[in-house]
């Protein structure tokens, strides 16, 4: 048995304490034990069976034997332990319930033995105890201490005793005499000598701090003494412990004092009627205090109760009584009227009335939580059997549902945070391996170009290879954006290029079902914004669209126009002047105002499970307030939505790119620049570049030997252009050293991704410039130029 228990606790138990999970001894005859049937009985067990019913509760039975049961009590993996001995060493171990048993102590020994008659006899006599036992405890505290013998159990001790093996034993007097009329032991007797201080309660335990469960087992034995279970019980386990015996004396005395008895029955008959008139007064008073202290408690209890009764429609219950707290729940004022039915109360709310009619026509116990239709509230509703009737209990958990389900916002928060922190991590990565792939393409093609002679049939091509190039510089840019790894940068952008270039995205997703129209400005509109960030906003926008049509026929619709914001119009956030607004209209299915009002909210999503973040729009929300824009919504459903964006209209602060790239490009006159990058195909062709422009170069591809060379003639140098992430020495950590040889001498850093830490400590350095890979002919002969002193 105890295999069992051990396989039974390992798989039922679970690492918190089961509150509804009782240990169920094996070996502690009467109490618990197997019978010759293999059935687990005894009164114990069969007590909190009882306790179990009248209470409605359910409880799991994991069996074993003492030694294991107690163990796993102790270790948190009961709940409950059906038979306890209560005393001070155990107070701090659990919570007692009431003793449904109190056992007084006895000396057991011998039949015929007349040598001990008292505690004192026991002096040098063999004294057998279980270890730790109360008996153990006793003897010592009395002096006996060398009389003290151990045995594995009472069942032994006793046993030994039988068989003269032993003098005397304490133990309980009950559990004694029931286990050797048990066990068939016919030589041991019980001396009626007390012993001082040997009493044992038994208890029904609990783990610590579960008062709630400890309240329905004391209110289960209450029931079972008011009703006589109890002592049922009582008898039908202990009745047979010292039979009485009765000698002819003591019948012939019986039978004298029943004649004598006899002649008292007329006077007897005539005060019983009034004695039997004042017991059944004071009953009634007894039960209207007792009625009233229920109603008391009944009317007073915080959580809304209500008794329901089937009667003559099982399906359609009757309300026999509610209390205050659940009218308040319920919302009925002073209602509902006595035999109400359940159905006219809950008529808004057809869930939790299904239920509760289900459960008092079973009436069955169960516990669950619920719902208030539009999610207006959360309750926890339980209910249990009451004599016919349903008791039903309504909490309201509102407020803990409400802080759980903010802790699982949070939690989802987070997780989307990391992964967007892991997105921006690898893309990083990508821009940094992209970008140097990209400064030998560009610059190769350029060289390649300047190196053509006019006219030649290859120039187009190579052209083309030169701008795609571009569009690949500026995707990996975008790259940046999204992950909000670059910083953003304003620039004159023609925008009706731009929407067509995001239309040619938009038309390959949605594969022919949607149809695109463009309404341009026919003069063309040119904003200061970051190119990547309206990009991903008219992206964001249109893929939303694409995706709430869901693959159906539709028409998604950009237009251009510009527009005058007066003073106090809105939308709210931007300046008053004149604006380029952008809308993008769909014909999809449209949102309620309800949602339209969270849209913009971070990780808020309509999108199922595993398709959406619920940062698409959050984002464009934050880009439009970095651009001093508005982005605003309306939409109905089944209308389609529309939204625009506001886009102010300023000043151009610097050239355009393609100004900037007609523009003459400075060259050099010979200066030396010390050249370094762990790259062979940037080295090369960087190295090539800069000599175009007029530079002389020396190369390396290992910053320890850029700088032996730099630290054996540093007068040598007009500038050092190096990479940032190389072995070894770093870039940051090569300019360190080149600065403290000549702290003067320009300083140029280099790097296809540059992190925040990375940019505050170059400005830590007051490094002359930091470029953005990928290096084009352009760019190298601008910035070189720059550093050096005008010739």
């Amino acid at each position: 048995m105890a295999a069992l228990f051990l396989t039974g606790a390992r798989a039922g138990v679970a690492a918190e304490t089961d509150t509804r999970t009782v240990g169920v001894l094996t070996d502690n005859y009467p109490f618990s034990y197997t019978d010759e049937k293999g059935q687990i009985t005894g009164f114990a067990f069969d007590l909190v069976n009882e306790i179990e019913g009248v209470m409605g509760l359910k409880w799991e039975r994991v069996i074993g034997d003492t030694k294991d049961v107690n163990a796993a009590f102790r270790e948190g993996r009961l709940g409950i332990l059906q038979s306890y001995a209560r005393f001070p060493e155990r107070e701090g171990e659990a919570d007692f319930s009431v003793p449904y048993l109190t056992l007084n102590g006895a000396i057991i020994v011998r039949k015929g033995d007349d040598r001990i008659k008292t505690l004192a006899d026991l002096r040098g006599r063999r004294v057998l105890v279980h270890r730790a036992s109360m008996g153990e405890t006793i003897l010592r505290k009395a002096g006996l201490g060398e009389s003290v013998v151990y045995a594995e159990s009472v069942e032994d001790a006793l046993r030994k005793i039988d068989r003269g093996e032993a003098d005397a034993t304490l133990a309980t007097r009950l559990t004694a005499l029931t286990r050797v009329h048990y066990f068939g032991l016919k030589n041991i007797r019980a001396l009626d000598v007390p012993v001082e201080g040997y009493d044992v309660r038994y208890c029904i335990a609990v783990q610590e701090g579960d008062g709630e469960m400890l309240a329905r087992i004391n209110e289960g034995l209450a029931v079972l003494v008011r009703t006589g279970r109890y002592d049922a019980l009582y008898r039908k386990w202990f009745s047979h412990v010292e039979p009485v015996g009765y000698s002819l004396e003591q019948v012939l005395l019986a039978v004298a004092v029943g004649l004598s008895l006899a002649l008292l029955v007329a006077l007897w008959a005539a005060g019983r009627q009034r004695r039997l008139r004042r017991q059944i007064a004071r009953q009634a008073v007894e039960l209207q205090a007792s009625e009233e202290r229920y109603r008391g408690v009944f009317e007073g209890a915080p959580d809304g109760l209500l008794v329901l009764e089937a009667q003559d429609r099982p399906g359609d219950p009757v309300i026999l009584q509610v209390n205050p707290a659940a009218r308040r729940l319920l919302q009925t004022g002073s209602g509902p009227a006595p035999r109400s039915r359940l159905r006219s109360v809950l008529a808004g709310d057809p869930v939790l009335l299904e239920r509760l009619t289900a459960a008092t026509a079973a009436e069955q116990a169960e516990e669950f939580e619920h719902e208030k239709p539009g999610a207006t509230a959360w309750w926890r509703v339980s209910s249990s059997p009451l004599g016919g009737r349903l008791l039903v209990s309504l909490r309201d958990i509102t407020e803990q549902t409400q802080a759980r389900q903010r802790l699982q916002q949070q939690d989802e928060h987070m997780r989307q945070t990391q992964k967007i922190e892991a997105i921006g991590t690898l893309a990083g990565g990508i821009a940094h391996d992209f970008n140097n792939l990209l400064t030998a393409i560009m610059g190769n093609t350029q060289l390649t170009l300047m190196n053509l002679p006019p006219g030649h049939p290859e120039t187009g091509s190579l052209e083309q290879v030169l701008k795609a190039a571009r569009r690949a510089q500026q995707l990996a840019k975008q790259i940046l954006t999204f992950s909000r790894r670059t910083t953003p940068s304003r620039q004159p952008v023609k925008v009706t290029p731009l929407v067509d270039e995001v239309l040619d995205f938009l038309r390959a997703v949605a594969r022919g079902t949607v149809e695109f129209d463009h309404q341009a400005l026919p003069e063309g509109a040119e904003i200061m914004a970051d190119p990547g960030q309206v990009h991903q906003v008219l992206m964001n926008i249109g893929t939303n669209a694409l995706q709430a049509m869901r693959g159906a026929p539709g028409r998604l619709v950009f237009v251009e126009e510009w527009v005058t914001i007066e003073p106090g119009e809105p939308p709210p956030g931007i300046q008053p002047g004149r604006c380029l607004r952008i809308a993008v209209r769909d014909s999809g299915p449209g949102m309620s105002r309800e949602i339209m009002n969270r849209i913009f909210e971070p990780f808020f999503t309509t999108k199922p499970m595993g398709e959406g973040t619920g940062l698409g729009l959050a984002v464009v929300h934050g880009i439009m307030r970095q651009h001093d824009g508005a982005v605003t919504v309306t939409s109905e459903p089944g209308r389609g939505t529309c939204f625009h964006l506001y886009f102010p209209m300023q000043a151009a602060t610097r050239a355009s790119p393609v100004e900037e790239a007609t523009a003459a490009v400075p060259t050099g006159r010979g200066q030396m620049i010390l050249l370094v990058d762990d790259d062979p195909a940037i080295v090369e062709t960087v190295r090539k570049l800069l000599q175009r422009l007029g530079y002389a170069v020396s190369a390396h591809l290992r910053a320890d030997e850029a700088l032996a060379e730099f630290e054996a003639s540093p007068d040598r140098f007009a500038l050092v252009l190096s990479d940032l992430t190389m072995p070894g020495l770093n870039g940051l950590q090569f300019a360190t050293r080149v600065r403290a040889v000549r702290p003067g001498l320009p300083l140029v850093l280099a790097s296809g991704y540059w992190g925040e830490a990375d940019l505050a400590e170059a400005r830590r350095l007051g490094l002359s410039a930091l470029l953005h890979k990928p290096l084009a002919y352009e760019m190298l002969g601008r910035a070189v130029a720059a550093q050096l002193p005008a010739v």
